[in-house]
């Protein structure tokens, strides 16, 4: 070993000789790899450096109690000590709460599944279910769906399937130029496969993603389905992927050897591969990520937007909760509301995480629709409620999501009378396309008089930097599109420290009378 390592939950520091910019460390914990990165120039150094590295903010919130860490390099075990994160006693492991599956940092820098080191079936059941849902789409909405990605590449440059991956991506060449037409094609093959009792994120609105339970509150595996386009000569493809149409070509399919099976492949894989992972796709780069160019993601965001914001981030967390904190109660603006609230209220539930708020407020007599985009938190909510649904319903429901919103508050419809919000810490977690269309609804649904009890966090400990959409709320933006959407405060904030060292502003909100 050639270097000394210390480390807290917040950096890694490697103290030797000065590493090539560019070179690959490997870091394991517990002797397993599970983070790959390369070394920065960090300019003119003399014989010894230090090189401190931060850690990818998804395994830096969960860094906790004392893990053996190894560096490598090339294969060479170059530094090696055991560190203390935090004064637990705990050792530390990165595997999935419930399950105790290995995670890794992915090329996202997301906690995540690999293949590596699961049982050799679950490669058999990820492609039976590629194969089934190619010969759906084909007969049922005419599409053409073949490997890319990683499914791709693993098999064109290793020949089978790449041991980091955790998924199957997919893809088809949309019938249309226009992005609204693509768009339009991509709703409808959505519907097809709700139809057939799949289970759908819709990460945009050219990325699909199938979901197959474990039945643990995790997913055994799940499929991607990106939708590729032509527009005005040029080749987009959902994500990351902006070429002149002519430097990749996908028709006609060829099939490909993947994982003992034929599949549909490009006619050209090798132009589809460097339109995705760059000139070099043909060399492993265990630490590459992907470098969206920004003219490309002006495009995507613009044209297909991005609904499925930090849902990962609080799937995670609501697993995590569920195995090692105690069940919650409900809260304290529950406990108010609850008692505000005219006997038998309808009330709409927006974020109800695991549900502790809407079961308070069930129990105590109102008819309850409890809306979140998080699964294992709904999972849970469900198991704890033995309440039937006029009393007691749970959705899964994204904020983000116009159509979503929609069909909402067609079912909040149904609880009849005037109807009411609850609506704790929503507005912390939501871009700004959610606070539109979520303040939208609010409008509608408290249009025959009903009140919404709103808290938001407005101070505290910083937000991790693996949180994409989870900030504290600036009250004075909140009150602006309050009165942009025709709804005003009964009155000034309550404002409460929390044992926690955050502050949170409670207040409720009524429309503005015509």
């Amino acid at each position: 070993m050639t270097h000394l390592i210390s480390a807290d939950t917040e950096r890694l520091t490697l103290t030797g000789p000065a590493f090539a910019p560019g070179t690959v460390l490997a870091v394991l914990l517990a002797g397993r790899r599970v983070w790959t990165f390369r070394a920065p120039d960090i300019g003119a150094v003399g014989e010894t450096a230090a090189l401190g590295v931060p850690w990818p903010p998804a395994l830096a919130e969960r860094l906790t109690g004392r893990a053996t860490v190894t560096v490598q390099t090339a294969g060479i075990v170059v530094a090696e000590a055991i560190v203390q994160f935090d004064a637990s006693d705990d050792e530390f492991a990165l595997t999935e709460p419930g399950t105790g599956v290995p995670l890794v940092v992915n090329k996202w820098g997301r906690v995540a599944r690999s293949f590596e080191g699961r049982d050799p079936a679950l490669l058999d059941e990820v492609f039976d279910e590629v194969e089934r849902l190619m010969r759906l789409v084909s007969e049922r909405a005419g599409l053409d769906l073949f490997v890319t990605g990683g499914t791709l590449l693993g098999p064109v440059r290793d020949g089978r399937i790449l041991p980091s991956d955790d998924d199957a991506d997919l893809a088809y060449l949309s019938r249309h130029g226009n992005p609204s037409d693509v768009a339009l094609e991509s709703f409808a093959l959505e519907r097809l496969l709700a139809e057939h009792g799949y289970e759908i994120v819709r990460h945009s609105t050219g990325h699909l993603q199938l979901l197959f339970p474990g039945g643990t509150g995790a997913d055994r595996f799940y499929l991607d389905i990106f939708t590729y386009f032509v527009c005005n000569g040029v080749f987009y493809g959902t994500f990351h992927a902006r070429q002149p149409a002519d430097r990749v070509t996908i028709l006609p399919l060829r099939p490909l050897p993947v994982h003992a099976r034929m599949l549909p492949g490009p006619a050209e894989p090798s132009q589809l591969l460097e339109a995705i992972y760059g000139p070099g796709w043909a060399v492993p780069d265990p630490a590459f990520v992907f470098e969206t160019p920004p003219a490309a993601a002006r495009r995507f965001f613009w044209w297909l937007n991005h609904f499925d914001v930090d849902r990962e981030n609080w799937e995670d967390r609501h697993r995590a909760e569920q195995q090692t904190g105690p069940r919650p109660g409900a809260s304290q603006l529950a406990l108010a509301a609850a008692a505000e609230l005219p006997p038998g209220s309808g009330v709409l539930d927006l974020g109800c995480g695991v549900g502790a708020d809407a079961l308070h407020l069930a129990t105590t007599g109102h008819r309850v629709l409890a809306a979140d985009f998080s699964r294992p938190a709904l999972a849970f909510a469900r198991s704890e409620s033995s309440l039937p649904p006029d009393r007691l319903r749970y959705e899964r429901v994204n904020l983000n999501s116009t159509r979503q919103v929609v069909q909402l508050r067609k079912l909040a419809a149904d609880l009849d009378g005037p109807l009411h919000v609850f609506a704790r810490q929503i507005f912390d977690a939501l871009p700004p396309l959610g606070w539109d269309t979520t303040l939208l609804l609010m409008r509608h649904v408290l249009a025959a008089g009903g009140t919404a009890f709103l808290e938001v966090e407005i101070d505290g400990p910083a937000r991790l930097d693996a949180w994409t959409d989870y900030h504290h709320v600036d009250l004075d933006r909140l009150h602006e599109q309050l009165a942009r959407y025709g709804l005003h405060p009964d009155g000034p904030e309550e404002v409460v420290a929390g044992a926690d060292g955050t502050t949170v502003a409670r207040t409720t909100v009524r429309r503005i009378p015509r």
